[in-house]
């Protein structure tokens, strides 16, 4: 203080009162915030925040589920199907709240993702270079900042918060992602049903760089790994009437501004694992006309979310399987409504879709059932 007031001396009096007045402001507002600071009361955690998240990142609320009973948790019923079929992105908006779906469901398809991994672990997960952070940050996203949020009567953090404890399986996880990538995502996929597909965006358009899916439906996973959208569409008829918009659409997607869409097709067996590794599928899948059992065949529909990742702005592709057998749909009343839309697939602006969704082989039997 004495070099100060020495120096306020040797200036004239109006500019020692200015520079006064300055330094008195300057000593009381430092002196407010070191008692704002050592006295301020600790808050309670918001929605959608974690004890151990950086306290300088911003997170979309997640509205907790506090009673959550995934025994008592009904599936999803999915009608989307139309009397005629368009190709389009048919997006709809979603909450952050809403990624991960959990129901009376949830332990039996756990356990057997859990069989399937081991079993087949080249056919349902991968990560090629440039994938590992997007990996690491949905890791974190989920394990710390969503699922016990969302719920807290499933999943717990531990005290010192490094381990997410699962009270439906009893299995404790890290909270911290991780080295390997793939220990990453195989333990995602224990935890949740929704398969998981992270994109990037490259010179060439998005492409995908890690993959956890058990649920395939008559797609091999690995075969998309490291491709383009374009790339991994290219079996998809009419595709290119969609796939600039949807290029574009992943480039302007927003943190926190998530979507959602639906899709549906037919399948005659009740394997979750639809792919060629799974052996156990029946033969017979291209004749025309072959006996089609309707004990086993299933309205399969895949409820799919985009969901963009804030600090590496990675794209999270994600669905969750849902199976209805046909007989349920028609005791429903929804027979003639079902096969007039499996009719209207050779209609719109996409007929390949008859061809792509294999119709030819099942639909004569199923619409003839479905009209019965």
């Amino acid at each position: 203080m004495e070099i100060i007031a020495s120096i306020l001396l040797a200036l004239d009096a109006a500019m020692k009162n200015a520079i006064a007045v300055g330094i008195l402001f300057l000593l009381a507002g430092y002196s407010i915030k070191i008692l704002v600071t050592k006295f301020r009361q600790p808050q309670a955690l918001k929605p959608g925040t974690s004890p151990v998240d950086n306290p300088s990142e911003k997170l979309s609320a997640i509205e907790p589920l506090e009673a959550f009973d995934w025994k008592q948790a009904d599936r999803r019923q999915l009608r989307i199907f139309k009397p005629v079929y368009h190709i389009s992105m048919g997006i709809k908006s979603d909450t952050p709240s809403e990624l991960i779906t959990i129901d009376e469901d949830y332990l039996d398809r756990i356990a057997l993702r859990q069989k399937l991994i081991a079993k087949y672990p080249d056919d349902v997960h991968g990560c090629v270079p440039g994938g590992e952070a997007a990996v690491r940050e949905l890791y974190h996203y989920l394990m710390v900042q969503y699922l016990p949020v969302r719920f807290p009567t499933l999943f717990t953090l531990s005290a010192d918060n490094t381990t997410l404890l699962n009270h439906v399986t009893r299995r404790p996880f890290p909270t911290s992602p991780p080295s390997d990538s793939l220990a990453a995502l195989r333990i995602l996929g224990e935890t949740v049903e929704e398969e998981l597909f992270l994109l990037l965006n490259t010179p060439r358009g998005h492409r995908l760089f890690a993959v956890m899916c058990c649920f395939p439906s008559d797609f091999e996973p690995m075969e998309k790994l490291g491709k383009t959208l374009t790339e991994i569409h290219g079996p998809v008829p009419s595709y290119n009437k969609i796939g600039p918009s949807m290029e574009r659409f992943f480039e302007k997607l927003q943190v926190g501004k998530g979507v959602k869409r639906a899709n549906w097709g037919v399948q005659t067996h009740s394997e979750l694992f639809s792919c060629k590794a799974n052996k156990s599928i029946p033969a017979g899948e291209s004749g025309e006309n072959d006996k089609i059992d309707m004990e086993t065949t299933f309205l399969r529909s895949e409820l799919q979310t985009l969901t963009r990742l804030p600090k590496t702005q990675a794209i999270l592709f994600s669905f969750k399987t849902y199976m209805y057998s046909i007989k349920e749909i028609k005791k429903e009343g929804l027979g003639p409504e079902f096969a007039n839309a499996i009719a209207g697939l050779q209609d719109g602006n996409a007929p390949g879709m008859w061809t792509y969704k294999g119709a030819a082989r099942w639909a004569p039997a199923v619409c003839d059932y479905l009209r019965s």
